[in-house]
């Protein structure tokens, strides 16, 4: 089953596509997150914002972070209330090591969940 909400997705760009997840809530980000598509993300990042409880961000199908996305990511994780989590799964090693590197595995509200098998 597809845990996502609905056949359309919430972001459909050339490059960036992102789905709106029921269980867990949440997004699947598709596709390439650049100074393209940031306001994309921003965007889909504001729709989710208000969900109450943990949060899911799923990016196994993601081919492309920049630093930019990635902070966006992590800022948000951050201004969860107090107790709730965004969780990032499918997470390239790469980006577990550079988000480990800089300290933002620290973030309040921030879960490294199951990675991406590369």
């Amino acid at each position: 089953m597809d845990p996502a909400c609905g056949p359309e997705p919430l972001i459909r760009t050339a490059e960036l596509r992102i789905l709106r997840l029921c269980r867990p809530p949440g997004l699947r980000i598709e596709g390439v997150v650049d100074l393209r598509t940031h306001r994309h993300l921003r965007t889909a990042l504001d729709v989710i914002a208000p969900t109450d409880g943990d949060l899911q961000l799923e990016l196994s199908r993601l081919e492309y972070l920049d630093i930019g996305g990635l902070r966006m990511l992590i800022s948000f994780a951050g201004t969860r209330d107090e107790g709730h989590h965004v969780e990032l799964t499918g997470l390239a090693p790469h980006l577990r090591n550079v988000i480990a590197l800089v300290g933002w595995d620290e973030t309040p509200g921030l879960r490294l969940g199951a990675h991406r098998a590369n």
